[in-house]
Parts: structure tokens; sequence; C-alpha cells
């Protein structure tokens, strides 16, 4: 990422946007604008505010940078090896960060963790990697900090299981951040270790290694509380109506560490937030949402890391909840008032709380990162996600809930072009996954986009979304070609009903599951849409277990469950067995490299279609992975969808 790119965004400030948007007006945006690399992914200020440290991420390179607040110059750096980027990152005191690093494969592939550890100092020096990988190290990910300890961090170190790729089970350490690893990994020490196969160690808030989660052969979770110097099961304790133990995800200790907090199922199947105490053996519920889950990153925390204050999701819009009268909700009370309608976030803190970074997001807003004077409540624009994709240049995003044909409630987002009025050309974009994935109210690059380009766009969290509560996830179980594609067939309806779209003018398109969404809608649905593209799709479900799904969720547990395993019914439900019923021009992008949906999908089904003399139009880059990666192939492949677009819908 280049410093004049970086500076570009610095220092943005909230006149300038004022002054701009005076003069803003109804304008095509090029591909170029929505899908060149962010300018910046996360902003965290130093103990002592003196610094920030940003990660940025480009093409080819992921960036550290480290900035003097005082001077505004960049004093310190770290580019991360080609193909992977910065991962998680923390100012362990006010002149180190340690960081670790994730390799990324494709556009639309989760980053997955190396197992490096990095450090370096606010001068520049003392930069190097933290933990040696051999072939029987195991690898590494960063634990927690300690709060009276600024010199070492706890650290997880865990087997890789040869043939499946799973994580064996977890040790925790003790890593000096200061210290090279020699030959005998003498930088660590304090070893704790799990009494569970695999899973993970979640430590107090001093530091210390007392819980241990993760799954077992029957799919629920054991959980272990370590007391004084036993390992004690405690699972049937969190259990709510006796029920097992299907989801757990820890959050913290409160900070006498007697009790700790936990994400878990309640009776109506929805997650929220629990409180276990172990000297009472005993769980008590503290929030659950009607309706909505909730997860780690709900939780809204205090200054001093440890206190909750309250919860903030997105439900169809954002919402929060505070809890108690600690004096810091106020603050954040205050800045949810400044902005409406939109997400914030205190993304990190002083040591003394006197300054924090702030994260505001939206429907229209990608991310903007502004330095909060806690004491005056003052905001000082650091920079933005974009300077191009303007909050006042994009479009409105709404939500909507329908009734599916058996009765089952779903929820999606209609995004309408600026000054539309009536009935228009619309796209209907179904979510990857499907199971436990959803669309949300924040911003979304490709809804932007086509709605900037005249398309309102439909997105629909069909059965299997998560967010909803385990029994609407678990609704969509082995339902890929048929309830799911019920439930976009009735969005799409009631898009036509409400004079959203113009019937005859509405083409699907997805990604990865999106695109078998979208290949089997015009199967099933022959006269609903005029067009269907498909990108890093699967398209044959019979051959799912040759991907990086298996080992990647779970061995073949997943496959068997969420898609079920009677060849019939998987190829009758296969867009590549049902080519001779699509009768739709068709647009086929794939990557080369692809692990996740293998090349051999799109290949087939291309072969397929031009057998039965069908219009395909091919797009195939042969280095890239799970969805492009590099800006330029992104942005081809939007021209591209745009020009197909507009060849059949206008």
């Amino acid at each position: 990422v280049s410093n004049s790119k970086l500076l570009r965004s610095l220092f943005y400030f909230v006149a300038s946007l004022s002054l701009f948007a005076t003069f803003v007006q109804a304008q095509l945006i090029p591909a170029s604008s929505f899908f060149e690399r962010s300018a910046v992914d996360e902003i965290k200020i130093s103990p002592d505010g003196s610094h920030i440290a940003i990660t940025v991420s480009g093409d080819e390179e992921s960036s550290l940078i480290i900035i003097n607040l005082t001077s505004g110059k960049f004093v310190a750096s770290f580019d991360a090896p080609g193909y992977q980027k910065i991962g998680n990152f923390y100012w362990v005191n006010e002149e180190r960060i340690v960081f670790s690093t994730l390799l990324v494969r494709g556009g639309l592939d989760i980053p997955f963790p190396i197992g490096l550890i990095y450090a370096l100092n606010i001068d520049n020096t003392r930069k190097y990697q933290l933990v040696s990988l051999t072939r029987d190290s195991g690898v590494f990910f960063i634990s927690n900090l300690i709060a009276d300890d600024p010199d070492h961090i706890r650290v997880i170190r865990q087997q890789v299981r040869r043939r499946s790729m799973a994580l064996g089970r977890p040790d925790s350490f003790l890593l000096d951040v200061y210290r090279r690893p020699g030959r005998s990994s003498d930088n660590l020490s304090n070893r704790v270790s799990s009494p569970l196969r695999s899973g993970n160690l979640y430590s107090d808030s001093s530091g210390y290694p007392r819980v241990a989660a993760g799954k077992n052969d029957s799919n629920t979770f054991d959980v272990s509380f370590l007391y004084e110097t036993d390992w004690i099961k405690i699972e049937s304790f969190l259990r709510v109506d006796n029920r097992p133990l299907k989801y757990f995800d820890f959050v913290g200790f409160n900070s006498r560490n007697s009790q700790f907090y936990y994400i878990g199922v309640g009776e109506q199947g929805v997650r929220g937030l629990y409180l276990y105490d172990h000297q009472l053996r005993s769980n008590e519920l503290l929030f659950q949402h009607p309706s909505f889950d909730i997860d780690r990153e709900a939780i809204i925390f205090a200054s001093d890391k440890i206190t909750i204050l309250g919860v903030k999701f997105v439900g169809d819009v954002f919402e929060q909840y505070y809890f108690g009268d600690h004096p810091e909700i106020q603050l954040h009370q205050s800045l949810d008032a400044a902005f409406p309608g939109e997400m914030m976030r205190i993304t990190s803190s002083t040591l003394d709380g006197a300054k924090a970074v702030v994260g505001v997001f939206g429907p229209k807003r990608w991310g903007d990162f502004f330095l909060l004077d806690t004491a005056s409540l003052r905001l000082e624009p650091i920079m933005n996600r974009s300077d191009l994709l303007l909050p006042e240049l994009m479009a409105e995003v709404s939500p909507f809930a329908i009734r599916a044909t058996d009765g089952l409630v779903v929820h999606g987002y209609i995004t309408k072009p600026k000054e539309a009025s009536g009935p228009v050309p619309m796209i209907v974009i179904p979510h990857g996954g499907p199971i436990g994935v959803r669309d949300s109210l924040l911003f979304n690059r490709e809804a932007q986009f086509f709605a900037n380009h005249g398309f309102a766009v439909l997105q629909i969290n069909f059965r299997g979304s998560g967010g909803y509560g385990v029994p609407f996830e678990e609704s969509g179980y082995r339902e890929w070609g048929l309830g799911i594609i019920d439930d976009i067939t009735q969005a799409t309806n009631w898009a036509i009903q409400t004079d959203i779209a113009d019937q005859d003018k509405i083409c699907i398109y997805g990604s990865s599951f999106g695109a078998y969404a979208a290949f089997t809608s015009v199967v099933r649905e022959p006269d609903l849409y005029r067009c269907a593209i498909g990108y890093a799709g699967v398209y044959d479900l019979t051959k799912m277990d040759r991907s990086d799904i298996p080992w990647q969720l779970g061995e073949d547990s997943y496959l068997e469950e969420a898609v079920g395993v009677n060849e019939g019914d998987l190829r009758a439900q296969s867009p590549v067995y049902n080519a001779d019923k699509i009768n739709v021009p068709i647009l086929i992008a794939h990557g080369g490299q692809d692990r996740r949906a293998p090349p051999f999908h799109a290949r087939d089904m291309r072969e397929a279609l031009e057998d039965e003399g069908k219009e395909v139009e091919w797009l195939y880059e042969s280095a890239e992975g799970h969805g492009f990666y590099s800006t330029e192939n992104n942005v081809n492949f939007y021209n591209e969808i745009l020009a197909f677009l507009n060849k059949h819908l206008k």
C-alpha cells in the first residue's frame, strides 16, 4: 500500500465532507472506486495515546503502520510476506506491538491463520518473528495480553493433524515479546495444557488460563474450569433445560475472577449473554433478544476491557442495549446519538481512558475512524476506508420481512437507486454459506455499486441464515435446492408486488453458495428471471466432498448434516444435471486456484449448458482462488457483470 494512498485518506476532516456534500449530485461511480482495496482495515491507539497503529491492505501486500500523533509522521512499519495479511494486533505496552499474519487465498475466502507471531517497536527496531514453526512445533495464536506484565503475552500452541488438517490439543504459554525464539523455544514458559483434545483455552482477567472449551465427537461442547490445580467439567451447569450444549463462545471473566461471561443458546434457541458463577455452579441469563442472536463481537466493554456495559448488534437495524449505570455508558450513548442509524464502536482506548479510537459504520458508510477526547467528546477524523465512496453518494438501504410459503418469517434488505421512482430493473443477490451466514445493514459494496448504476438490489436472509437463532439456522439443513430457493422466489415476488422491481427486468447473481442458488433458481423458476450470474460457484452437490470443506468445517459431518447424502436428491438439486431447464443467458466467473469450489464445477456447468445449446459467457482467472483478490481482476469482473446486466435488463 503506497503512503500516498494512505495520506490521501489521513486527516480527512468533517468540514471537508460537509463542504463536498453541498455539491453532491447523483453520479455514476466506476467499478474501480468500489472495488479497490480499502486504505485501512483497523486502527488502535497506544496505551499512552502518543501513537496509532493502522493495518492497511493492497493487492500484493498488507502492512502495519505506526504513526506519531504529535508529528503526524510514519515512524515504523511491517510489510507481511506475499499473500499474507496482517491479522490481530495488540499494543503490549506503549512502545511495542505484537501481531499475527493470515494466509489469503481468494477474495471470498476467510483469511486462514498461518500460526506466526511478530513484534516491532515504535521506532522501527526489534522487528522480528517471535515463534519458530517447525514440522513438530505446531502453530501459534495470540491468546491475550497480561495487564500487569508488559513484557509477556499469552499464546496458544496447537498441533496440526496431518490427515484432517484439524487443530489438536491447545497448550497455553507465556511468550516473551522482546526475545527471539531459540532452537528450544526458550522465549516460551509457564505451560498450561487443556484437558480437552481440541478447542481453545481462555484466560481470566489476570491473564491465566482458566477455561477450556471444545467440540466433542457428538458435535456438542465440553467445557472445563481450572479450580486451583484441577480441571472440573462444567458443561452440565451451562445447559439450558438440560439440553446438550451445542454452542459456547467465551467472552471474559469479571474483575474478581469468580464468574465468567459467555454466549449461549437460550430456551427459544436464540443466542444470548450468560454469566457463570463457579462457586454457585449456576448460570444466569443477562441478555437475550427475542428474535436476533448476539455474538462476542456484540459485547460493549468499558475502558478497563473487563466490565461489560451492554450489547450492540445488527438485527433488522442497528440495536444497542446498556446495562446498569456505569459512568461510561453516557459516553457511548452520546456517541450513538451523534451517528443515528449507524454502528458506532470504540475500537481501542488509552490506559487512562482519556483518548479512544472510534469507528463508525453504516449502510452508506464503509467505515470512518475518529480520535475521541472522552472528556470533551471532541471527535477528530483520522481516516476513512474510502475517500471516494462518500455516504452522500450512496443509496438508501431498507430492511423488510416476509412470510414464506410454509409460514416461516424471513428477513432481508432492499437497496434502491437514488431518485428511483416506480419499478426498476432489479438484481437478486443470495448470500454465500449458506448455513450461519447472513446479509446485514452494514455497507455492502456490491449492492451500492449496482444501485449506483440504476438497479435495485434484493438481499434475502433465507432459512439457514445466521443471526436469527439456532432453529432458523437448522431449518436450512438439506434445503439447499428446496426451501431456500422457495424463500428467494417468495422475496423476489414480493419485490414485484410492491412495485420495487420491474417484473420483466430481474437478474439473479450470487457467489459461492449464492451462485448455486442463482442457477437453481432459474431451473426452478424459468419465467421469473431474465439472466443469471454465477461466481466461484458450486454446481454439483454430488461432488461437494472434493473441496476443502470437509477439513475446514469438521470432517464430513457438515456436508452430511447441511447438504445430505442421498445421491438421487443431490443430483436432482444440482444445476449441472438440470442444464436443459435453464433458458436464460448465463455468465460464469471462476478462479483456477479455487479450493472451496474447485474449477471443475464451473467447467462442468459450462459444458453442460453448451451441450444444450445455451448462451454462456465465461470469465476465468487461472491464478485466482475462491473469489478474485486482485483489484484489476475485480474491476474487470464487475465491469463484465455491468455490461451483461445492461445487455439483458435495459
